[in-house]
């Protein structure tokens, strides 16, 4: 748990839940084949945890789309990206690799989250939560950036296909293979639109797939079946 000023941000791992089998044990996604109980008390848990009044998550699809909510927003908007000013509702981002992105504005007390995969990063994802936070009265320049745990590009293998989206500068060859800086893309683009100050945290959630879910890994061992990590971000109130 992370605390800045009036700001909880958290990366959490699959550690402290009530998941069984492949999700064990704090899979957060009710959309991979769970048992709707177990992710129920996994959210109630992780509600608890950063002490919010309300956890809202999304139906995640690789899109750019960012959605801004408050108090009376419900989870499960089929969206990518969420924005609030509201205190103590906590958003939460799901990733298995993916990259999480959290952001807060000390000044404004405006928060964002983003689940930046490739598709959704490339798409616009990351300008489209800033966009949505400036329409706030949030400025680039403010804006506090945390990247969490995801796959680095020491374990991003991609095909030859795969360099067709996006510039030469963001892959690079290891042992003969072509990989994918997606960490490296996100920061870009966070730094294009103003923000500069970006912390990352250096976890691979392939090389440590015991502690957090990797889908990637998972894909070469149980068909893709995993659950999904959660990233949360939460404003608290003065009083």
């Amino acid at each position: 748990m992370n605390y800045f000023g009036n700001f909880i941000c958290s990366f959490f791992g699959r550690d402290s839940g009530f998941s069984k089998g492949l999700f064990f044990s704090l899979n957060c996604s009710k959309f991979v084949g769970d048992e709707s109980e177990s992710v129920e008390k996994n959210l109630e848990f992780i509600r608890k945890s950063v002490s919010a009044k309300k956890l809202i998550t999304l139906n995640q699809v690789h899109s750019s789309r960012c959605v801004i909510v408050d108090e009376k927003s419900k989870s499960n908007q089929e969206a990518d990206a969420l924005v609030t000013q509201s205190e103590n509702i906590a958003l939460g981002i799901l990733t298995a690799d993916c990259v999480p992105v959290l952001l807060f504005d000390p000044n404004k007390r405006i928060i964002g989250a983003a689940h930046a995969g490739w598709k959704g990063s490339k798409a616009g994802v990351i300008e489209n939560t800033l966009e949505k936070m400036v329409s706030l009265g949030s400025h680039c320049e403010d804006i506090v950036s945390l990247i969490g745990p995801c796959v680095h590009v020491e374990s991003y293998e991609v095909d030859k296909d795969f360099l067709n989206n996006f510039p030469d500068e963001y892959f690079t060859k290891i042992c003969g293979k072509d990989h994918f800086d997606i960490v490296k893309f996100c920061c870009d683009k966070l730094k294009k639109e103003g923000v500069s100050k970006i912390s990352v945290d250096k976890i691979d959630t392939y090389k440590n797939h015991e502690k957090y879910f990797s889908f990637r890994y998972a894909r070469k061992n149980s068909n893709g079946v995993c659950g999904r990590n959660i990233s949360v971000i939460c404003i608290k109130s003065n009083t």
